[in-house]
């Protein structure tokens, strides 16, 4: 048996829970492809190729990093392939979805310390993206999962707490701007509706070069993109 394109067994071991409760965004006609999928017209500018190739890094560290990571898996689910998200707890699948997350393409997979490799061995080659937390494997696991991948053919996204060689392109949050949220002390990025996001992104390519892109992951302009923070996690 198989759940959210995950075998049964494994998806009871790793607490598997789909997003696909929610209903998911409107679609953009996007086409897949096995090595190089598409992405956002407004991402699409940041990747080589145009598109989400073997090997991509996000330096986690920057504010609006989350946000950049939703738009980024956009495309590929809009394009009807599946995405995983391992071991990054917290997530906030309303915020996946105003930036264009088809939930019903998304797959979270709970897991800590060693379970997080296990799980990222066991879906590579399976899932057309997955995101991992580079914190969670060594020099020789790294190499070994990103060799894998390549192989197999998965789009493999770091989320970067730690250095990551190889990579075909690093993405990195230099600014970003909200619209909407009021000052809380309780709250690290305050609290009330987020009716826009701005990023200014940097890109780092293998091949060279530096490249920039200004991108709204909520749509910045379309009322129905809008977040509620005040009963959940920003």
């Amino acid at each position: 048996m198989v759940v959210n394109g995950v075998p049964a067994e494994l998806a009871a071991e790793l607490g598997l829970r789909l997003a696909g409760e929610l209903k998911p965004a409107v679609r953009v006609p996007l086409k897949a492809s096995r090595h190089i999928l598409p992405v956002t017209p407004d991402i699409s500018a940041l990747l080589p190729y145009g598109g989400l190739a073997t090997v991509t890094t996000l330096m986690a560290s920057r504010v609006g990093a989350t946000s950049l990571l939703w738009r980024l898996l956009a495309g590929p689910t809009q394009a009807g392939v599946w995405c995983a998200v391992v071991g990054l707890p917290h997530r906030y699948p309303l915020a996946a979805r105003a930036a264009g997350v088809d939930l019903e393409r998304l797959a979270l997979i709970e897991a800590d310390g060693p379970r997080i490799a296990d799980a990222a061995g066991a879906l590579v080659g399976g899932v057309a993206v997955l995101v991992v937390p580079s914190e969670a494997f060594g020099m020789q696991q790294t190499r070994r999962l990103t060799a894998r991948a390549r192989k197999g053919g998965t789009s493999l996204v770091w989320w970067e707490t730690r250095p990551v060689p190889g990579a075909d392109a690093r993405l990195e949050v230099a600014r970003a701007r909200w619209k909407g949220l009021r000052e809380n002390a309780g709250r690290r990025y305050g609290a009330g509706r987020l009716d826009a996001c701005e990023l200014d992104v940097a890109a780092r390519w293998r091949t060279g070069g530096d490249h920039r892109a200004r991108i709204w992951p909520y749509g910045g302009q379309t009322p129905d993109n809008v977040i509620d923070l005040r009963g959940g996690r920003p």
